[in-house]
């Protein structure tokens, strides 16, 4: 009995609102969904860091990220000079008044000079791969609201011509 009174009720309601309006209201758009989904697991995961990369240009990005690498290599390579000095104390105190000082200040502002440039040069091609990957997903997490967007439109105006 409950069976043929479910069908009775489930009858008269599509009768009274109609096939079309009875799918809009209980089909899910699993477009959407997924779609949604998609854009909210970027967001949760990888999707801060990126669109926080992705509002520089290229050039800007990357000049920032080797002004912070150069102050990372200078303090790194002062305190492991330091770590150095003081390891070699003995020897330095030894032999300072024997030591050629210009040709040793000449050796290690070569050193650092090396030092830094290869590590600028790694930074540079990291940060140019970072910004290349960023603006990629990016694009496609922007292509993904793009066609939420769509679908939201069209079902608005399915809806408003179903009124």
């Amino acid at each position: 009995m409950d069976t043929n009174a479910f069908w009775l009720n489930f009858r008269a309601f599509v009768l009274y609102y109609g096939v079309y309006e009875l799918e809009t209201v209980y089909m899910i758009n699993e477009e959407k969904v997924i779609l949604m989904t998609r854009a909210a697991l970027f967001e949760e995961k990888t999707g801060k860091q990126q669109l926080k990369i992705s509002k520089y240009f290229r050039h800007d990005y990357i000049s920032l990220q080797i002004l912070y690498g150069w102050f990372f290599v200078t303090v790194c390579f002062v305190l492991g000079a330091v770590l150095w000095g003081a390891c070699h104390m003995e020897y330095l105190l030894d032999n300072l008044h024997k030591m050629d000082l210009k040709s040793f200040g000449l050796t290690v502002l070569f050193l650092y000079v090396l030092v830094a440039a290869v590590y600028l040069c790694i930074l540079y091609g990291v940060c140019s791969y970072r910004y290349y990957m960023s603006k990629k997903s990016v694009g496609s997490y922007a292509q993904s609201l793009r066609k939420i967007s769509d679908i939201y439109a069209q079902e608005k105006n399915t809806e408003f011509q179903g009124l």
